[in-house]
């Protein structure tokens, strides 16, 4: 599944719903941005293959590394936050922004776009999310879709809310839409044990000759390898993941219902502060033939945590992070340190 122009139209009903709903309110305390930033990349190892007796250097020469980006958001800020910096980059990380309850009621959103190029590897970012706060309920509707991390997915998240002082609890329901996730297809089309390697590249379109007692491998007529182990070791596997991913793309999309429920904590004072949340879906409903099927704990789990001491008027610990685990797929970012100021 990708993200279309259907999916983009349907936000976009929403964030007018809300400016029509809100009026100027809609928009007040939002910032629209937009940002560049060019870097030069990683020098990679070197690298040699042998020829004819010979070698020749097949190093990886990085082109600059690059990140564009546009957004808009509108996010209330924990009392522990602070703006670093004059202008928005886009690229902020704030563990707040994951938490499903807010610093204020309302509407609060983020729009945010990428255009990343890190290391040669080409891949866009794409994080789109609304969300409604009120004394009784919580609404969120997210289009996310992380190419480096291979998570992609559209929720409707939908609960009702109890709020008790420092604590608030919620349970609802989310339903999820995202590729088909879990299923690996070379292992239908090529049985092991019953068709050779050579026979499985020759399927994926590559061809071979015999050339001064070596094999030489083509792709379209173009001479990409000089030996069995150059061909296995660099072109194979990507050949694999193509039919992989190329396979999995024919199945379309997937939805599935799950519960959720979830907690979070929080306390701000000038000397120490916590914030913790913790979001569980653990029975969840396939309504499609390739719906995920969990093969070990079917718990989806979503965490974050920030926790800060000023312990003297001069040191100060910290913790910062978050924990996801969508569809046996785990993400974590997670830091801690201390500040030692000198006076």
């Amino acid at each position: 599944m990708k993200i279309n122009e259907k999916h983009l139209y349907f936000l976009l009903i929403v964030f007018v719903l809300g400016l029509g709903t809100c009026k100027a309110q809609f928009f007040k305390y939002a910032t629209i941005y937009s940002s560049g930033s060019i870097n030069t990349s990683m020098v990679e190892d070197q690298d040699y293959i042998a020829i004819n007796k010979g070698y020749e250097e097949t190093t990886q020469i990085n082109p600059y590394d690059y990140n564009f980006t546009i957004g808009i958001r509108k996010i209330a800020r924990f009392n522990y936050e602070q703006k670093l910096t004059t202008w928005y980059y886009g690229n902020e990380k704030s563990v707040a922004d994951n938490t499903t309850i807010g610093n204020n009621n309302g509407w609060e959103y983020l729009f945010n776009y990428s255009f990343i190029r890190n290391r040669s590897e080409v891949y866009n970012n794409r994080d789109f999310w609304i969300r409604y706060l009120g004394n009784k309920f919580v609404t969120k509707i997210q289009a996310k879709n992380d190419e480096r991390r291979n998570l992609e997915y559209i929720s409707f998240d939908t609960r009702f809310r109890i709020n008790k002082g420092a604590f608030d609890f919620t349970i609802g329901a989310v339903a999820r839409n995202h590729p088909v996730y879990g299923i690996t297809p070379i292992e239908d089309f090529w049985v092991s044990g019953e068709s050779s390697f050579q026979e499985l590249a020759q399927d994926f379109g590559y061809s071979t000759q015999f050339v001064q007692g070596g094999w030489h491998w083509f792709n379209d007529g173009e001479l990409i390898a000089t030996s069995n182990d150059e061909f296995f070791k660099h072109y194979f596997g990507s050949a694999v993941a193509q039919y992989n991913q190329e396979q999995l793309n024919a199945l379309g999309s997937v939805t599935e219902l799950s519960v959720a429920i979830g907690t979070a904590y929080y306390y701000y004072s000038d000397k120490y502060w916590v914030h913790a949340w913790l979001n569980v879906m653990p029975f969840h409903y396939g309504l499609d033939d390739y719906s995920y099927n969990y093969e070990g704990v079917s718990t989806d789990v979503d965490f974050g945590l920030v926790a800060g001491w000023r312990i003297t008027k001069n040191l100060g610990v910290f913790v910062e992070g978050t924990y996801l685990e969508y569809w046996e797929k785990p993400i974590q970012e997670f830091k801690f340190g201390f500040n030692y100021l000198i006076f």
